[in-house]
């Protein structure tokens, strides 16, 4: 069988030139995956709970999504283990019933596994969505009744009252202290509207400031004291929210029903003081302005959001669930992307599902979520010793653990790139094969078989931030692999690419199949020795690149020990 070396090159990283309509390696691709009906459980049986959830991610990834927004709280109630609140009826048919396992757990794992961002979707200010209130003593509405407030068929918390922040606050709290989530995102983070009735509370809590803003500031000292947990807890995860899809009227969108005015929700003020990392305005509607004043433009509302972004976020909420939209999906992508949007946000998974499936892929191939360098703009470290096998024509590509970045912070992801063409441009989403989470550092190319195909692999932090890579790039090993023939009995070994003067060599060696290794390089000068190889290793070719730097030109002396077999080489660095 003739093997074909896949080379990997070292680039540095530099953002992506492209037509704004087009693809952008860094993009967030998002659907909100509902729990208040429609998208998940649709059993109360946990395996079939289970079983379904992983269906929906696997969609998710296959269709080059990255982020999911899970909804964990639906209307005071909750889809994982809470001191403070009982378990949502939709697990079990019965409020506050243990369903035996924690859902939010178990879908951050399986979303990790597929490369997907998980954000907990959270509602805020709903907590009931029936006038008949709650039989289970625990719920915030029987639990504190002097809190909420019935505002047409639905009960609502009094945002005003400073204890009722402090309970929310403690239940986001309690959530991001028990579950690696990579974002909390919240709905409902407002009033109902200016017929809310809250007189009692602005009476005692008011101090003087205009009832509007009062209660927009109410809405704000709650964003704040989460994000400023959040920066001294767990500084990596993120904080957004879907605010109304009009945050005041303009041209081509006149509605009262705004978030500033209309619901009390000062949304962009929150990315101006630096309390949200993103948000994903809800614009349900179509492109071009409507003769109904409810049915505003798309395109100017996208627009509007992201002229405003305060160097923060903004992910466009697309309305897949309604028909007029359905059918302008694809168009309304191009357009969030002309924009200068940094990515897209679906409600909700059943009905972009369907889209997808009547109108075909929206993504043709992965995007990273963008970085947030306001949070951390230190990059990891490249993956080490990457190698590259040949297994029944599949390429076969691994890589180790980086050392640790300059902050401490370990990989979070890997991105594993391939190209026809040996320079391999990293900046296009197009090169992106694979997107792996930290605990994989392998990966199996079965595409490979046949083709000549270039390889490079490097690390993600949590803030997206993207290390450079590991180099492999010689004519000199295709050149012999060109003469290379399985199988092979023996153990062999070629110092094929001398040590040059740059401080890189290549030792490259050939293992008849899996056995232990350790490869050593040793610096006659001051007698210490370079350990680069210690562990299993299967068949096949490896190649290992070897800093040359501290040692002094002439011979370097290198020992490999593989099975039964012992072999030392020397290598001459000019």
């Amino acid at each position: 069988m003739n093997i074909i070396y896949r080379s990997i090159s070292i680039l540095l990283v530099v953002c992506a030139v492209f037509s704004p309509a087009q693809s952008s390696k860094h993009e967030v691709r998002a659907v909100w995956v509902s729990s208040a009906g429609g998208d998940w459980p649709t059993s109360t049986d946990p395996a079939e709970q289970q079983r379904s959830l992983i269906a929906i991610f696997n969609t998710l990834q296959e269709q080059h999504f990255n982020t999911v927004f899970f909804q964990v709280r639906p209307r005071g109630n909750v889809l994982y283990r809470s001191a403070l609140e009982p378990w949502a009826g939709q697990l079990t048919g019965v409020l506050g019933r243990d369903p035996g396992y924690d859902p939010l757990e178990f879908a951050i794992i399986e979303a990790h596994k597929r490369g997907l961002e998980l954000h907990a979707w959270f509602n805020v200010a709903k907590v009931w969505g029936s006038d008949n209130l709650p039989a289970h003593q625990q719920h915030v509405t029987r639990k504190h009744r002097e809190w909420v407030r019935l505002f047409e068929g639905e009960w609502w918390l009094d945002m005003g009252e400073p204890d009722a922040r402090t309970y929310t606050e403690e239940l986001v709290k309690e959530l991001i202290s028990g579950y690696d989530i990579d974002g909390i995102h919240f709905d409902y983070i407002r009033y109902p509207s200016a017929a809310f009735e809250d007189w009692g509370s602005f009476t005692k809590w008011g101090d003087g400031v205009e009832r509007p803003e009062w209660r927009r500031n109410n809405v704000t000292s709650f964003v704040r004291n989460v994000y400023t947990f959040v920066q001294k807890e767990k500084p990596w995860v993120k904080v957004g929210s879907a605010p109304l899809g009009i945050y005041q009227s303009i041209p081509g969108a006149q509605s009262s029903f705004n978030g500033y005015s209309g619901v009390f929700q000062d949304s962009r003020r929150w990315l101006r003081e630096g309390i949200h990392d993103y948000l994903a305005p809800q614009l349900y509607w179509s492109i071009g302005e409507q003769k109904n004043p409810n049915d505003p433009d798309f395109f100017l509302l996208s627009s509007d959001w992201v002229n405003e972004n305060a160097q923060r976020h903004i992910y466009i909420g697309i309305g897949a669930y309604r028909t007029a939209v359905q059918d302008e999906v694809k168009e309304q992508v191009r357009l969030t992307r002309e924009e200068g949007a940094q990515g897209q946000a679906f409600f909700r998974y059943e009905n972009i599902a369907a889209v997808i499936g009547r109108d075909g892929p929206l993504y043709t191939s992965p995007a990273l979520v963008p970085p947030m360098v306001w949070k951390d703009s230190i990059p990891p470290n490249a993956p080490k010793e990457m190698s590259v096998s040949n297994d029944k024509g599949a390429a076969v590509i691994a890589w180790k653990e980086p050392d640790a970045a300059p902050d401490k912070e370990p990989v979070h992801r890997y991105v594993v790139y391939r190209s026809s063409q040996k320079k391999i441009d990293t900046r296009r989403a197009e090169n992106i094969a694979a997107v792996l989470p930290a605990m994989v550092r392998s990966y199996r190319d079965e595409s490979a078989n046949g083709r000549e195909y270039f390889y490079t692999v490097m690390s993600l932090d949590r803030a997206g931030n993207e290390s450079g890579a590991p180099v492999k790039t010689v004519s000199e090993i295709q050149r012999i692999l060109a003469r290379y023939e399985k199988p092979r009995t023996i153990v062999s070994v070629w110092n094929t690419v001398p040590a040059a003067a740059n401080g890189r060599a290549y030792i490259m060696f050939d293992l008849p199949k899996r056995m232990p290794v350790r490869l050593a390089v040793n610096d006659a000068r001051s007698g210490t020795m370079t350990l680069l190889v210690n562990d299993t290793r299967n068949a096949g070719l490896h190649v290992v690149a070897v800093n040359t730097a501290p040692f002094p030109a002439g011979a370097i002396e290198y020992r490999l020990s593989a099975g039964d077999s012992t072999i030392v080489r020397t290598m001459i660095k000019p």
